[in-house]
């Protein structure tokens, strides 16, 4: 004879019928990591940002490691002429202009995709804060860029606006498109590394700017996104929204019903059933 199995006790979920158990993220709920080291990350950019800017305007070391990196490499006119016609592209695509007017059609693209004006709230504030950073620090720091066959050298070579502009550009589409697709984050955050690395090789490439130039605009636009995404801003929060019980159907005995609305954790412009995207 063998015993009967004993029946666990139901549990509150099983008790309550159409209940779902719901799971927070760590993204929503905040994790102590991520609260502990956001201010240490901002603070580690903006002591960076500050010692490559005494460093170009009290000359020194950094601009002999300048010398050193403009030494290596070919400048307009004197390397292959196939990696100068793809650099030349490069920064020609790159131009803050057409940089700025790509993001603003991916933005405008997000917000018809999914029915919400939030991506404006983070889109916007990137662009002015590191325009503006840009031009400051272009009038009040006076440095030539190197000389270069056929353009005219002139002051307000630091920070690089190509670099800057199209790091800053280049992350917020980056995290408006992975909002849509959140499985290809990661692709989209490298993709966006990837081609701030095309810009400032190219720029390095062809003498258009001076290494700490191109350092010191990484620095800058990457600790704006990190302001207006991570901390202390958190304009990114307006991306995202806490977990709240909804609503499901009758789950079925393999839980339909309930996966569907498990998974609408996320931002609160991203509304999967309004919006019509799946």
């Amino acid at each position: 004879m063998t015993a009967r199995p004993t029946a666990r006790p139901a549990t509150r979920e099983q008790r309550r019928p159409g209940s779902t158990r719901r799971t927070v993220s760590t993204r929503e709920s905040g994790s102590p990591g991520h609260r502990r080291y956001g201010p240490l990350v901002a603070l580690l950019l903006a002591v960076g940002l500050v010692l490559v800017t005494v460093g170009v305007v009290s000359g020194g070391a950094l601009l002999m490691l300048d010398d050193r990196v403009l030494a290596l490499t070919p400048g307009r006119g004197g390397g292959p002429r196939a990696a100068e016609l793809v650099a030349l592209g490069i920064v020609d695509l790159a131009t803050p202009v057409l940089s700025v007017a790509v993001l603003c059609a991916v933005t405008f693209a997000v917000c018809l995709r999914t029915g919400r004006w939030t991506p404006l709230v983070v889109a916007g504030p990137a662009l002015v804060l590191v325009s503006g950073s840009v031009l400051l620090g272009k009038a009040v720091i006076t440095r030539s860029a190197p000389d270069v066959p056929g353009m005219l050298g002139g002051d307000g070579s630091y920070p690089s606006g190509h670099t800057a502009t199209a790091l800053v550009c280049a992350g917020v589409a980056a995290e408006l498109l992975s909002r849509l697709q959140p499985a290809r984050r990661r692709l989209a955050r490298a993709a966006a590394a990837t081609w701030t690395t095309l810009v400032a090789g190219a720029l390095l490439w062809l003498h258009f700017h001076w290494l700490s130039d191109v350092v010191g605009s990484a620095l800058l636009a990457t600790l704006v996104l990190w302001l207006l995404l991570r901390w202390p801003a958190r304009l990114g929060a307006r991306l995202e929204t806490p977990a709240s019980p909804l609503p499901v159907g009758r789950p079925g005995a393999d839980g339909a019903g309930r996966g569907r609305e498990a998974g609408r954790l996320g931002p609160p412009w991203l509304d999967w059933d309004r919006s019509g995207a799946r």
